[in-house]
């Protein structure tokens, strides 16, 4: 049976939580209209984990089908979306933008649109026999090392 999929409107508050988010994705300013959300019917699954919602790069297909010429999609699962309180709601949204990156060339004035990997990303059994055991990037600011480094060391402890 074929996923069915709508726009995500007004009334499902992803629009508002997005925009209430922009001020933290300064690089999304240029696209932040150019932006679909999108309901998937049920939550796909990756390794038994049930995923929540996923960004994409809009494929230059979707432009020719409508008014505008769309840049990203964010997929969000239906059946998930509504078991979410407010502050998950607004970190999955936080999430898929963070993922969505714009670049632009200082001289061509071309921009470009690409999906970005997490900055972080463990395996909960890895992180209990190994600790925070990865390299700090070289370009990260003290703040979000001490940031990182005060997450990391209180799983431990938990």
């Amino acid at each position: 049976m074929a996923t069915e999929y709508w726009v995500a409107g007004e009334d499902s508050g992803i629009p508002a939580i997005a925009q209430s988010l922009m001020g933290n994705h300064p690089d999304l300013v240029l696209v932040e209209d150019e932006i679909a959300f999108i309901f998937r019917e049920k939550a796909s699954k990756r390794g038994g984990k049930v995923i929540l919602g996923n960004a994409k790069k809009a494929p230059a297909l979707v432009g020719v089908l409508g008014d505008t010429d769309y840049k990203f999609i964010l997929e969000v699962a239906f059946d998930e979306w509504g078991g979410l309180n407010t502050k998950q709601k607004t970190g999955l949204i936080d999430h898929l933008l963070c993922a969505c990156r714009v670049e632009e060339n200082a001289n061509t004035g071309e921009m470009k649109c690409f999906i970005a990997p997490p900055d972080v990303s463990f395996y909960w059994d890895e992180l209990d026999r190994n600790g925070d055991w990865r390299p700090r990037p070289t370009d990260a600011s003290e703040a979000e090392l001490q940031q990182f480094t005060e997450v990391f060391s209180s799983v431990g402890d938990a």
